[in-house]
């Protein structure tokens, strides 16, 4: 397992990415306005950086089986990213990623983790802090090129999965939280760049082909152990599991109605 990190400078690194090595390979990318010893180093947004990464480094492509990219203001514990990659890895997951807690930050709403369920297979996982199998990064990588943010990227990413009906997911079992408000220091260090991230989304999703799209979860496992596949059950488990933990969800909008609105989208789900 490869976990890289896009971090200002490598001194900021969470005490818990550091602590993950020996066990997983944790190394950063900088991009400060000096590069540092033995630290690679880009100028510019965290996948443009991590797309020059891996041209520098093309032989750890080969070297590890996953890889994970989280952003550098997630906190969590060691532990808790570990029952993460296990989880992951035993699965066999192509693409994933930790729900967040309650109390995150968050741009997504499907994103909050569901107390009702350990993962939910679902049609989105986002940019935040993605994890990959090797064969679905060497697919992503040329889409990700000239990228800083990649916004709209993740609406269409899990296409290319071999099986991305069973192999992508949300695992809820282990939530980890972001706790800096979105896009103040992402764009504030673009705009420093001359680089306009709402240009490049435009570019993306015309680029792309990108329609709005709707998280919906094809199927669940539910925090007892049982699968379903039902979209009653699916339904029932989503609206019942975010009603419980509406009162912690404090860093974003969360309308009365969503999630009677969630399960409406379960119902009327094509597959």
């Amino acid at each position: 397992m490869l976990v890289v990190c896009r971090l200002e400078h490598a001194a900021k690194a969470p005490a818990w990415m550091t602590a993950l090595d020996g066990i997983a390979t944790f190394v950063c990318s900088t991009y400060g306005n000096q590069p540092e010893p033995d630290v690679h180093h880009f100028r510019g947004g965290k996948w443009v950086g991590i797309v020059d990464f891996f041209h520098q480094n093309p032989d750890l492509i080969n070297a590890y089986d996953y890889f994970w990219f989280p952003d550098d203001d997630i906190e969590t514990q060691p532990e808790t990213a570990l029952d993460f990659l296990k989880l992951c890895t035993s699965e066999g997951l192509e693409l994933a990623q930790p729900a967040l807690l309650p109390s995150s930050y968050f741009a997504y709403r499907e994103t909050i983790a569901n107390p009702r369920f350990r993962l939910r297979r679902t049609n989105f996982v986002e940019l935040m802090m993605p994890l990959m199998r090797r064969d679905f990064l060497v697919k992503i990588l040329p889409l990700l090129e000239g990228k800083h943010a990649a916004l709209g990227i993740d609406w269409v990413w899990q296409t290319i999965a071999r099986e991305p009906f069973e192999k992508v997911a949300i695992v809820d079992l282990y939530p980890m939280l972001h706790g800096r408000p979105r896009n103040l220091h992402l764009v504030g260090k673009m705009n420093s760049q001359g680089i306009s991230l709402a240009e490049e989304r435009a570019k993306t999703f015309a680029s792309h082909h990108i329609q709005p799209m709707s998280p919906i979860v094809y199927s669940g496992r539910l925090k007892g152990g049982a699968e379903t596949r039902s979209k009653l059950r699916l339904a029932f488990e989503i609206a019942l599991g975010y009603l419980s933990v509406k009162s912690k969800i404090v860093n974003g909008r969360w309308p009365e109605t969503y999630a009677a609105k969630l399960a409406w989208r379960q119902l009327r789900a094509s597959r």
